[in-house]
């Protein structure tokens, strides 16, 4: 249960928003300390190669770990590769495509490690023997001829009955956004679900159970600008307020979303490779959240909603300094406190 969502603004940057919400245990407990949204590639790959991408997770948050994990590894080991194999840093490494199409590979990969590893556990053989039709044991062959063995092999190896068993596997699909000098900023989109990884032709994506909810609100807003304006700069200000109206609703509306948002921003157009991309997970993202839930309910004028919004995430406004602000727009208070304390509220 999650929201992740991401959008291009130019060829140079874009964005990516999550919600921070989980569910554990069979009895769907929450706990607010998901990490849905990560970085896959090492600082030394960002300083070389001007390189910043992320991945975002929605389904099973361990299978989401062990993925942004491995991912990352997996980049760092073919970049120490290159540079043994041509005695020096490449000029160019990888772009956004090839990142998103390794990350795929790694989700195949840690979908047949645990198909694997449940099915030796259970049967003594792994998948590949399963193909085969037989496997050894203490040099000793073994036919797999049972018919329920097989059905239940075969279920768990496809989930084409979406049975409880494999679905903590299957149930996961992701995002990959970011930028890189060869081809400017992209998002990239996987499933395990439909086995698919494929770029995002749209300027925007949302994914997890909240994409119902952002779906509606992004489609409305990219449907008021004329193709000639999507193909050209999206405002940042437009965009990450309209994402976080999106996932606001998800919030109040369903039931796996919740607890603060974390942000990430995308810059090329950054020189420092420091300053190519911002992380906003503290009190910041939750106070842009209620600046846009103020301006939603008629509170504060959507123009200073967005002038906060412009001081608190892009340019390093400070918190206090910006909540202050906000207080100060609105011409109702205590009708304002009262919306963020969780009050119900007309507007």
């Amino acid at each position: 249960m999650t929201s992740i969502n991401a959008m291009k603004f130019d060829e140079y940057s874009g964005i990516m928003i999550c919600d921070e919400q989980r569910s554990w245990n069979d009895d769907s407990l929450k706990m607010l300390t998901a990490e849905k949204i990560k970085f896959v590639i090492d600082e030394n790959i960002q300083k070389d190669q001007g390189i910043v991408a992320c991945y975002g997770n929605t389904g099973t948050s361990s299978i989401g770990d062990e993925l942004k994990f491995k991912i990352k590894k997996r980049v760092s080991e073919e970049y120490k590769a290159e540079i043994e194999k041509l005695g020096h840093k490449p000029s160019q490494f990888k772009s956004i495509e090839e990142i998103a199409y390794l990350a795929y590979d790694e989700i195949i990969k840690m979908k047949r490690t645990h198909i694997d590893e449940t099915l030796i556990g259970r049967y003594g053989f792994n998948s590949n023997d399963f193909c085969r039709g037989f496997y050894t044991k203490n040099g000793e062959k073994y036919e797999i001829n049972d018919t329920d063995i097989i059905g239940k092999v075969e279920e768990m190896m496809t989930w084409k009955k979406r049975g409880e068993e494999s679905k903590p596997i299957f149930l996961n699909a992701g995002i990959i956004a970011g930028f890189a000098p060869r081809e400017g900023f992209q998002i990239y989109h996987m499933s395990l679900i439909e086995f698919f990884c494929e770029p995002v032709e749209t300027i925007f994506l949302a994914d997890g159970s909240g994409r119902d909810t952002c779906n509606i609100i992004m489609a409305e807003y990219t449907s008021s600008k004329t193709s000639e304006e999507r193909l050209k700069d999206i405002d940042r200000l437009e965009g990450l307020y309209t994402l976080l109206v999106g996932l606001n609703t998800a919030a109040w509306h369903n039931l796996g979303v919740g607890g603060y948002n974390k942000i990430m921003y995308f810059n090329g157009k950054e020189k420092d490779y420091t300053a190519r991309y911002k992380e906003i997970a503290d009190h910041r993202a939750k106070l842009a959240s209620e600046i846009v839930a103020a301006s939603e309910f008629g509170l504060i004028k959507k123009d200073d909603a967005s002038s906060l919004l412009d001081g608190l995430i892009y340019n390093d406004i400070h918190y206090e300094t910006t909540d202050d602000l906000f207080m100060s727009k609105t011409n109702d208070v205590k009708k304002l406190k009262r919306l963020l304390r969780g009050y119900k509220v007309s507007n």
